[in-house]
């Protein structure tokens, strides 16, 4: 990168028009027709574009995408929609101005603003890109500020944010000397060459935003969010003498979302809390290893990730002068090995020595053979154990393999007693005896109603079922799957049993879903849970479909703002439908407790048709009734949209005003109710009002509807799935 010293200040090469010709042009605002190798547009200049050749760009705004252009950009063969893409196999790009802030290379669209997909402002297909002195920004939600001129200023184009990148290169190399990189969600500051470095360059984002694999010298960071990575691989990024500067009240920041080796040396952390806490991901894995050296926090001290010390590493050697992370590799990071029947071998170029993690030597053996290490397992209890096979070098470096590490294999455990249904009042209970010899029943027992699961073991075995008004007269069977926690499960055996006593009336349903039957079932029956997936006509612009051979819901822990055990979506379009017996039904109320996996209040991963529906007065067969929606809009990014809305066969309508709040967020309280001809909804949240929100924290819904004569049940999430899911934790109808 060329230099000058001037005035004791780094400054970049000015270059006038004598020193322009065909490999160095000049792109420039005020350029007449007549001044040869000098372009007005940077997308004039790029017609010009030949191998090796060095663009300097005088003082401006130059828009790479017409901010002023209505229509809606869309990507090409499933890519995301580019305002340019840009092939010369060696680029420069340089800034003339005496200060990055004065060449301004911008955008202004993102998804669902301006774009369908993550609007990239770049695509460069090159062996190598340079950029100096300059500011690449994606301005949809952040203002342009110019000031060298304020005629060039412009707002953003919305205070939702949403996904807006910079650009991507393909190619080798990548070098950035005093960039500007100006966004928010997902910046992506010019992600993707084999080897990228930025130096003494400034970063603006919120999440999923930094290359992560790239060096960083010399840079300062401005984190509005609380994962600047999504992930990282390989050796992950280093960061060299760089300070980061938290712009929220997170009281938890991470480095990723996803987890990755990050390295950090002689780094500075600036928060507005010296309570903070700083990992490197909210759920690391045992096997993860990343490095720090002189890290403080608002001028401390700082050891990053301290819940799991094993996870951070620092070696004496750390230098200020390394050239990459220091990564040590190995072939695998985690592995499950049955004893008596599985070996594994692991491999690292540069370890010299292995050992297992302390205390659990006597779960495995190490044999070093030919530069292999052998893994045997040797586990002769009755529990699982899980522990590190480590790799390490001289120098401190480390690499980990996460091992579970099973008991030889029993066979599964006999009945001393045959499973047999006995009923005490309302309850039925599968009274059966194994020859456990003192293991854990890990047993899966599942109860039938006329061959369709009603009942499940979700982790414990559900030995009992509370009889319904639907299971008078019915064939209820309850099947068993033995096992204990050293075999598989085995043979199933079942019992049956014909329901002949009287059972009580519904007038309320409830469930916590720990023994909710998440496979697929589609059929719509009086008195059955519907579990299936569907795609409501008011989401047919937005392109995404669902496996019908896969379930839609499944049971389990929690993440992020999930808290616990419940009952999580599994695929797009899962749906829940729950039909009662035919009659006529008055009045109805409803109450779901949720716990959104999204932390921040936006509860979806995007405003592309991402919302749940929770309806009652429902009826299931030609989806009509009423309920509340909850969605996410490009109003704010923060925030979701709760409006009151009618179904008329699958055909979706408004039957109230929309209300931004910031409740949806862990232990979100959803109450509906329909009493004569209003219906209401009220939703609430126990977790506190963020401190820079002034939207509604509670949500008061009423509206005067047409009352019918049904009672079902009817859930319906668009959302995306993993980081945008809802846990549901409760859920209880009453009818009148």
């Amino acid at each position: 990168m060329r230099k000058l010293l001037l005035l004791g200040t780094i400054m970049p090469l000015l270059v006038c028009a004598q020193q322009l010709d065909s490999l160095h042009i000049m792109v420039d605002t005020k350029a007449t027709a007549n001044t040869p190798f000098t372009y007005q547009t940077f997308q004039d200049a790029s017609k010009h574009f030949i191998d090796g050749i060095t663009v300097y760009i005088r003082p401006g705004v130059y828009w790479i995408d017409n901010p002023d252009d209505s229509t809606v950009k869309v990507g090409k063969n499933g890519r995301e929609p580019f305002g340019m893409t840009v092939r010369c196999p060696h680029l420069t790009l340089i800034g003339q101005g005496l200060t990055p802030e004065e060449v301004v290379l911008a955008s202004q669209r993102g998804q669902t603003q301006g774009a369908v997909g993550n609007f990239t402002m770049f695509d460069f297909w090159v062996k190598k890109l340079n950029v100096e002195n300059l500011t690449m920004g994606n301005y949809c939600n952040v203002d342009l500020i110019y000031p060298k001129n304020p005629q060039f200023n412009r707002p953003k184009r919305s205070d939702a944010i949403t996904q807006a990148h910079i650009g991507y290169v393909h190619g080798d190399t990548l070098t950035a000397w005093r960039v500007r990189f100006i966004g928010r969600l997902n910046l992506n500051p010019l992600n993707g060459a084999r080897y990228s470095y930025y130096e003494d360059c400034h970063f603006e984002c919120t999440d999923d935003a930094l290359n992560g694999t790239a060096i960083y010298r010399d840079c300062n960071f401005d984190f509005y969010g609380q994962k600047p990575f999504w992930s990282t691989r390989d050796a992950g990024p280093l960061f060299i003498n760089c300070l980061f500067n938290a712009k929220t009240d997170n009281r938890e920041l991470y480095f990723c979302k996803q987890g990755g080796p990050v390295t950090v040396i002689d780094c500075r952390f600036q928060a507005p809390s010296d309570s903070v806490y700083i990992g490197w991901t909210a759920y690391p894995q045992p096997w993860l290893r990343c490095y720090q050296k002189n890290f403080t926090l608002n001028g401390r001290p700082y050891t990053i990730g301290m819940r799991q010390p094993q996870n951070t590493l620092q070696p004496t050697g750390l230098s200020d002068s390394l050239r990459k992370a220091p990564f040590l590799s190995i072939s695998r990071h985690e592995a499950t090995l049955q004893t008596g029947q599985d070996t594994l071998v692991l491999t690292s170029d540069e370890a010299y020595r292995w050992y297992i993690e302390k205390g659990y030597e006597q779960y495995a053996t190490l044999t070093q053979t030919a530069g292999k290490t052998i893994v045997i397992p040797t586990n002769n209890t009755d529990e699982n154990a899980d522990f590190c096979v480590i790799a390490a070098t001289s120098d401190g470096r480390e690499a980990a393999c996460h091992l579970v590490v099973k008991p030889s294999q029993l066979p599964p455990p006999t009945f001393t007693r045959s499973p047999q249904i006995k009923q005490k009042g309302q309850q039925l209970h599968l009274d059966y005896m194994l020859k456990l010899e003192g293991r854990r029943d890990e047993s899966r027992i599942t109860w039938f109603r006329n061959g369709i699961p009603v009942s499940t073991s979700n982790g414990i075995p559900k030995g009992t079922y509370q009889l319904t008004e639907a299971d008078q007269g019915q064939q209820i069977t309850a099947t068993i799957a033995p096992k204990h926690q050293r075999c598989s499960y085995g043979e199933e055996v079942s019992a049956s049993m014909k329901v002949k006593t009287r059972t009580l009336p519904l007038t309320s349903l409830s469930t916590d879903f720990y023994d909710f039957p998440c496979q697929w079932q589609d059929k719509v029956l009086p008195g059955y849970w519907t579990v299936d997936g569907y795609k409501p006509n008011d989401t047919k612009e937005y392109p995404w479909a669902f496996d019908h051979n896969k379930p839609m819901w499944e049971y389990g822990e929690g993440f992020n703002g999930a808290v616990g055990m419940g009952l999580l979506q599994a695929q797009r379009g899962a749906r829940l439908m729950y039909t009662p017996l035919v009659r006529k039904y008055g009045d109805m109320s409803l109450v779901v407790k949720v716990d959104p996996t999204k932390t921040a209040g936006q509860g979806f991963g995007s405003a592309t048709g991402q919302y749940m529906d929770v309806c009652l007065k429902f009826d299931t067969k030609t989806l009509t009734g009423y309920g509340l929606r909850i969605i996410r809009t490009t109003k704010h990014a923060k925030a979701v949209d709760f409006l009151l809305v009618r179904y008329d066969h699958g055909i979706i309508s408004p039957v109230s005003e929309a209300v931004s709040s910031t409740c949806y967020r862990t232990n979100c309280t959803i109450s509906i109710d329909f009493i004569g001809d209003m219906l209401s909804a009220h939703v609430e949240t126990e977790t506190p009002q963020p401190a820079d929100s002034k939207l509604p924290r509670v949500v008061d819904l009423k509206a005067q509807v047409v009352p019918n004569e049904w009672g079902g049940i009817h859930i319906q999430h668009t959302g995306s799935c993993g980081e945008s899911t809802t846990m549901l934790h409760h859920l209880q109808a009453k009818w009148k």
